[in-house]
Parts: structure tokens; C-alpha cells; sequence
């Protein structure tokens, strides 16, 4: 294949090379059912479990299980379908979630529940004194990403969740964690929250596998009615194979997180570095704070579409995108609007997205973005 610049490791990631080989050989023993009675399947069952065990330890959340879903968004969607909310109830959401939080938390008003948004401040986090001015005992559902996947700003869960808690002690608190989990250090115990989403897609294991991590005190509804697999949460034959990859990845990524945190902090500053010192310095806007996960870079190009920069570094190899590619299809950037950005800076931006385990050739890169650019640019002096 073509050698190639891929930074839009937010979308999705490269499966680590010997998942195969491990997905393979555990194949070879443990295809049978997990719910079958008979000694393979209840092996496989064990397995499955002590997959489940890993992983959440990894999350650092003895107090709750983790339940295995088919994609984050399914994790996303159950929150806002496993309380049976009632008209008048109150829930909150951020205005920088995910899509999936979003058109999950705003399909629940057909059923009288009132949607309730919280700002951002220009950084991309939520407005703490917005925030607060929210809370009441109506709230009985928030939800706040943890780690933007727009810009990359990290929330203060740990002291969002301690104040709705204070103020209501009853309110049910998850937290979208997608672009947090293993990149930065954190405990969703530390963190206090009810319900923490993750997905394996996101850190170079194989599609099809996620979960949610549940507190114990916290009982959710059925999502799926079947044969009451993950404790009757979510009845549906297992993923084995995908549960088992998304344990023995995070092994990895979890050994190395501190190394990889500091080696995508080279890749951004390295290129920010070699942006300002280009000749489109002067179009150059960076949307993302300097304290915001470094996994995640949101830039805006003045007076160009990002759509059309996308799609001419295409060209050359080089991908990035205009935002979550759960959205792409969507007009314009709810993020970015809520952090107060006009709208010739959410049509000019796009995001670029780093992994510790790709190169990158920062003078090459840089020089196609200046090349695009500057076309553009002339373009539009026409």
C-alpha cells in the first residue's frame, strides 16, 4: 500500500498487527457459545469474564461491572433508554457531546422529558457556573463528555459529579469517555460517576466491541430483551472474540499510556511548531487549548472551506477530517459554535488527530498543508 500521513485517529484507529494473530488462535478454542451448559462453553464464559475483569480494572471500577456492547453509540443510547423518564423530569447534557448523546438525550422530549444544555466556555469545557445554575432536584440524568472529540478539551467530571451530587444526591451522572480511556490517567471510581462509555475501535483494537461501565447502586433497564446475557442488561450472543482483543490491546496501551502521552505531545507541538513557522501562519487559528488532550487538535484556516482542505490533502495521502465522523454528514460543528467561534471559523476548521504508534513526517505534512492552503487562499483573492 501507499505510504501514507493518517491523523484522524479520532475517527478510528490502526488494529495493533498481532490482534490477528491472537484472535485467531483463541478462535481455535473458544468459538462455542458462552451460554451453552456443556465444559467449552462455560470456558468460554470464564474467559469472557476475566476479559471483563481486565478491563475493569483498567477503568479502576471494582465498584461496578462493565458491560459489553456493540459500539459506544449502543452504550451512549442506553443511558438515555434505561431509566424509564417520565415527562417533567429533567435531563442535562453539555453542548459539546457526542452525537450520540445529543440526538439520544433530545428524542427523549417526544416523551415530555425536558432537555436541558450546558455551555461551553471558549476553551470547549463546560461552564462551571453555567453548570451550577442547572442543578435542581428535577435533574435526574447528566451527561458530559469526558474528553472532547472535537477539540480535545478535557472536562472536570471529578468536580461536576461532586457538585450535582451535592446539590441532588440522587442524580444519575455518566460520562462519555471515548477519547479519555486509555490516553490520559484517571479512575472512574476517583471520577464518582454512575456510567462511563468506552470503545476498543478508538485504541487500536478490532470494531464491533465496547461497553459501559455501571456502579453497582445503579440499576438500568433492559436494552435488549433475549436470552439475558451481561447479567440481562443486554441480551445478545457475546462478542468472545472482540471482548478478548479489546483485554489483551489495552495490556498494551495501558503499559505505555504515560510514554504515549508524552510522544503525541512531541507529534502536536512538533507541527503546530512547523505551522507557525510556514507561510499560512497568517490564516492559522488553533481551537484547542493548550491544556487540552494533545490526541486531539481542532485548527481553522481563515476563509477556506475544511471540507475542501480535506479533500485536496486527500490527494496527497494525508487525512484528516472536519470534525467526529459520526456527524460528517451534518452541516456545520456544534462544538465550536458553543465555544462562541463565527461561522467562517466552524467552515474553515478541521481537526487532526494523532496515534503514538505512527510516524509522522511533520516537514512533508506541513508543507502540503501550506500548498493547499495557499491555493486556497489565492482562490479566494480572485
Amino acid at each position: 500500500m501507499e505510504k501514507f500521513s493518517y491523523l484522524d485517529n479520532a475517527a478510528t484507529t490502526k488494529v495493533f498487527d498481532d490482534v490477528f494473530d491472537f484472535m485467531k488462535q483463541k478462535n481455535e478454542e473458544l468459538f462455542f457459545n458462552p451460554s451453552s451448559s456443556y465444559m467449552p462453553s462455560i470456558n468460554v464464559k470464564k474467559q469472557l469474564n476475566l476479559a471483563r475483569e481486565n478491563i475493569t480494572q483498567k477503568l479502576g471500577g471494582k465498584n461496578g461491572r462493565l458491560t459489553f456492547t456493540s459500539s459506544a453509540t449502543e452504550s451512549n443510547n442506553m443511558v438515555f433508554n434505561g431509566f424509564n423518564l417520565r415527562p417533567g423530569q429533567v435531563v442535562l447534557i453539555s453542548k459539546g457531546e457526542h452525537p450520540s448523546v445529543f440526538y439520544a438525550a433530545h428524542a427523549l422530549e417526544q416523551k415530555g422529558v425536558i432537555v436541558k444544555e450546558v455551555n461551553l466556555d471558549k476553551n470547549g469545557k463546560v461552564d462551571f457556573e453555567h453548570f451550577k445554575t442547572l442543578i435542581d432536584d428535577n435533574v435526574v440524568l447528566i451527561s458530559v463528555i469526558h474528553v472532547s472529540n472535537e477539540t480535545g478539551a478535557i472536562n472536570d467530571i471529578k468536580c461536576l459529579c461532586e457538585y450535582a451530587k451535592k446539590i441532588n444526591p440522587n442524580v444519575i451522572f455518566h460520562s462519555d469517555g471515548v477519547q479519555a480511556f486509555g490516553k490520559i490517567q484517571f479512575s472512574v471510581r476517583d471520577l464518582g460517576v454512575d456510567l462511563y462509555t468506552i470503545s476498543s475501535h478508538k485504541l487500536y483494537a478490532p470494531r464491533g466491541i465496547a461497553g459501559i461501565w455501571i456502579k453497582n447502586s445503579i440499576k438500568i433497564h433492559p436494552y435488549l430483551l433475549g436470552g439475558g446475557q451481561e447479567d440481562g442488561i443486554r441480551s445478545s450472543t457475546e462478542n468472545v472474540l472482540g471482548a478478548l482483543a479489546f483485554s489483551y490491546v489495552l495490556d498494551k496501551v495501558f503499559v505505555n499510556i504515560n510514554e504515549n502521552y508524552n510522544r503525541v505531545i512531541d507529534y502536536k507541538n512538533c507541527f503546530i511548531k512547523k505551522l507557525m513557522a510556514s507561510n499560512i501562519s497568517q490564516f492559522l487559528k488553533i481551537n484547542s487549548s493548550e491544556d487540552a488532550s494533545p490526541y486531539i487538535l481542532s485548527l481553522t484556516f481563515d476563509k477556506i472551506k475544511g471540507e475542501v482542505l480535506e479533500n485536496m490533502l486527500d490527494r496527497y495521502n494525508i487525512y484528516i477530517s472536519t470534525g467526529s465522523a459520526c456527524s460528517s454528514k451534518k452541516a456545520g460543528n456544534r462544538t465550536l459554535e458553543a465555544m462562541g467561534k463565527g461561522e467562517s471559523d466552524v467552515i474553515g476548521s478541521v481537526r487532526v488527530s494523532f496515534s503514538p504508534y505512527l510516524d509522522y513526517d511533520f516537514d512533508y505534512i506541513v508543507s502540503k498543508f501550506e500548498e493547499c492552503v495557499l491555493r486556497l487562499e489565492n482562490n479566494v483573492k480572485r
